[in-house]
């Protein structure tokens, strides 16, 4: 897999009693020792949800999944989205219309979700990814709130995961 330059993906692993955001805090000190790394949640101010970077050009985005924190980071401001799970996750037929989606199909929507920056504000069925082996695009079809149609062509890559896990990430 050859991801764009500029694109670092990173994982690590989340050890019993460790809380994953300090792993996922300390993998992107690593990436980015210049910068400081905020979360504010837009919904009750709290100190969750996307996290923003403060002191550098960079976007960064963050998932976990049992056991694991992975991140990715592109120096420059752009739309980031990656997503991780297990590989033999169960009930996705309530998130995509396809009773045949396995959990690659789903990390690549949740990526893109997280890229568009409205997550699961976005019925995930509305994400169409096209896919070409272990690199794909996709876009969202307009919703009937959204008013206008999105031009976005999101770009996507299956990432190398841990065993167990399948992970995708997105970028505009």
């Amino acid at each position: 897999m050859t991801l764009p330059a500029g694109l670092t993906v990173a994982w690590g692993e989340v050890p019993a009693g460790v809380a994953r955001r300090a792993v996922s805090r300390r993998l992107l000190g690593r990436l980015l020792p210049e910068a400081r790394f905020v979360s504010r949640c837009p919904a009750c101010a709290g100190d969750h949800g996307r996290v923003h970077v403060e002191g550098a050009d960079a976007t960064v985005s963050v998932s976990y999944a049992p056991g694991w924190a992975v991140v990715a980071i592109i120096r420059e401001r752009t739309r980031l989205g990656v997503d991780a799970a297990p590989r033999e996750v169960r009930g996705l037929e309530r998130v995509r219309p396809d009773a045949t989606a396995q959990a690659i199909d789903w990390a690549r929507v949740e990526a893109v979700l997280k890229a568009d920056g409205r997550g699961l504000a976005v019925d995930p069925a509305r994400v169409e990814v096209r896919s070409d082996g272990t690199a794909w695009t996709a876009t969202i079809r307009p919703g009937a709130l959204d008013g206008a149609t999105s031009s976005v062509v999101w770009r996507g890559w299956d990432l190398d995961a841990p065993d167990g896990l399948v992970a995708a990430v997105s970028l505009s």
